[in-house]
């Protein structure tokens, strides 16, 4: 099955998430191709608007939680949201029996940088004046969405607002200028994401800003007094480095931190829940880190 779905992506997505693509069409193949994706049964959700921004809410069925987990999804800020990444909070929202909000936060080109900080701290900051205690939610990111859970919680930090009790950042993108080395070394051995894509995308995320500022890209950010973080990556990704550098950026500063590597899978596998046994694990993986197991 995994070279199967390894296949699949590479043959079915890798190939529409490309520059000659426009954001419009790389979005409505990501939408289709979710589709194929294993439902999260066992839950419910609904849409909502929070601080002036729409968001899913997504419950397990059988169990009262007061745990929380702000979920930002992938795309490389230019594509995703409830249709994309629906499926995989949902199975988050299952394994981890808590409550779940997707955050369907602007995107680029239309929105750039800083448009979706902004929203995801407004939903934060929401879900707080209903009565949430930060020590009960998590945040939980995949891709750009790992980036921009890490740069919000630099921003909370730096405005004194409270921080929640964990990060959880899924084959993270901290590195908009594209900087580490398995951008050139793991660019074939990675079926989903490939450089000029993300070359891409960082262009329409960042606008005036350059590649280095650290709300982009928090590898540059200085990083103490953050939560305790979980990192999960794949050894055959094109953004291995960004996890690896990140891990390490965040020991310099005093961040409790944990590296979970999985080998042979690749970008953001862990869309593949119920399909595949290393994405099973991941979750697995993230209920016992945000739970404290």
């Amino acid at each position: 099955m995994k070279v199967f779905l390894s296949w699949f992506v590479r043959l079915c997505v890798k190939p529409v998430l490309a520059p000659r693509f426009s954001p419009a069409a790389q979005r409505r193949w990501a939408n289709l191709m979710a589709k194929t994706l294993m439902p999260a049964f066992g839950t419910r959700s609904q849409r909502a608007r929070q601080a002036g921004v729409e968001v899913t809410v997504i419950r397990p069925t059988r169990a009262a939680t007061r745990r929380g987990v702000l979920y930002l999804h992938g795309g490389g800020y230019v594509v995703g949201g409830p249709a994309s990444h629906g499926r995989l909070a949902g199975h988050l929202a299952r394994v981890a029996q808590a409550e779940v909000r997707l955050v369907d936060y602007r995107l680029a080109p239309e929105h750039p940088h800083p448009a979706a900080i902004e929203d995801v701290m407004a939903v934060y900051r929401q879900w707080l004046a209903e009565g949430m205690r930060p020590a009960d939610i998590s945040w939980v990111g995949d891709s750009a969405g790992g980036g921009l859970g890490l740069a919000t919680a630099v921003a909370l930090r730096d405005a004194g607002l409270p921080l929640p009790d964990a990060l959880v950042l899924m084959s993270p993108w901290v590195d908009l200028g594209l900087g580490g080395a398995s951008v050139a070394t793991h660019a074939a051995r990675d079926p989903l994401a490939s450089a000029a894509w993300l070359r891409q995308c960082a262009a329409c995320y960042r606008g005036a800003h350059a590649a280095r500022s650290p709300l982009c890209s928090p590898l540059f950010a200085k990083l103490n007094g953050l939560p305790r973080t979980l990192v999960q990556v794949g050894s055959e990704e094109i953004l291995l480095s960004d996890a690896e550098r990140i891990v390490a950026a965040l020991r310099r500063d005093g961040v409790a931190v944990e590296l979970q590597q999985y080998p042979g899978m690749w970008h953001v596998f862990q869309l593949h829940v119920g399909v595949l046994q290393e994405s099973d694990a991941a979750l697995v993986d993230i209920r016992n880190f945000i739970c404290g197991a």
